[in-house]
This record gives structure tokens, C-alpha cells and sequence, in this order.
């Protein structure tokens, strides 16, 4: 997306290193915390948006990926199984798509699997932006699960994320 804003648009984006973002791989570093592909994504809204806006489309962008059957764009010969990871971490959303598929962490389609990711990614910000940018508002499809409004029942909205609780947690109310 940044090389696209440098090579579309110029100034000042042509002024951000494209590695920037590097350290974002695997979850950070190999982390496994947050998935590197929002990381950018988030970026480059936070490059191109204001606060609202900017606060909207992230919040639309990281509810869609944890609904998203994921990878829906595979390279030619590609047959990857697709997964719904429920949760924006990269570790989980990794480690369900290996259960599903069988494969473990260095394998080449785990690999080709966030590739294909990343792209839906990039797509759908993409498609987002370019919403913004036609009709001068966004409207928020994608909200977070409702597990979450279930869990800030009891928990202050500041100490609880957005992301599925019960993806990790169960379902306390069970």
C-alpha cells in the first residue's frame, strides 16, 4: 500500500521507508501477538486518515479480520484450506489454520497462508480507503463479537479489549 501511495500520490509518502514495517512479521518479531498484516494496514490509514476516520476504519478493519475465512487469495496452484481466526492475534489465527490444515509453523503453505492473508489485508483496506475517499464518510460494517459486550458487563470498558475474549478465555457466562 505505501509503495502504491508513493508511486500514486508522491509527497510526502515517498519520504516513508517501505521497510518500515518490517518488524511487524510474525506477530512482531516472531511474536505472536498482534498480526503484522494489521499492523501496516493500521499505518497506512493512520498516514491517510484523521483521528475519526481513522479510529472508524481500524475498528471496521480488526472486527473483519477475525470474521474473515482467511486466505481467500491463494498464488496460482494454490489449494489452501481457509480458516476464521476469531481473534486478531497472530499466533491464534496461525495456529488455528495449522489444525486445520496439518502443517507446522516454517511450513512452505503457512508461509503462502499469510502471504494470501496479508493481501486480503491490503485489499481491504484498500477498498475501505478508496470508500472514504469517494463518499467523504465510512460507515462501520464490521463490529466486534458479542462476546465482547458481554464481557465489559462486568469488566470497565479501559481493561478490556475488542478482540473475542472467549477465543481464549471460553465463555465465562456458560
Amino acid at each position: 500500500m505505501l509503495s502504491l501511495l508513493k508511486e500514486e500520490v508522491g509527497y510526502p509518502f515517498d519520504h516513508f521507508p517501505s521497510q518500515m514495517f518490517e518488524f511487524a512479521r510474525g506477530g512482531v518479531q516472531s511474536w505472536g501477538t498482534l498480526c503484522g498484516s494489521l499492523i501496516a494496514a493500521c499505518g497506512i490509514i493512520g498516514l491517510v486518515c484523521n483521528k475519526e476516520n481513522s479510529a472508524n476504519l481500524v475498528n471496521n478493519l480488526m472486527a473483519w479480520y477475525q470474521q474473515f475465512p482467511f486466505p481467500e487469495y491463494q498464488p496460482a496452484g494454490m489449494n489452501l484450506p481457509t480458516t476464521v481466526a476469531g481473534s486478531t492475534l497472530c499466533h491464534i489465527s496461525v495456529t488455528k489454520w495449522l489444525e486445520v490444515n496439518g502443517g507446522k509453523h516454517g511450513d512452505p503453505p503457512r508461509k503462502e497462508r499469510c502471504g494470501g492473508l496479508t493481501a486480503d489485508v491490503a485489499k481491504f483496506t484498500v477498498e475501505m480507503l478508496n470508500e472514504l475517499a469517494d463518499k467523504q464518510a465510512f460507515t462501520v460494517i464490521f463490529k466486534p463479537a458479542a462476546a465482547v459486550s458481554a464481557c465489559k458487563t462486568c469488566h470497565a470498558d479501559d481493561t478490556i479489549g475488542k478482540d473475542d475474549c472467549t477465543t481464549c478465555h471460553g465463555d465465562p457466562h456458560k
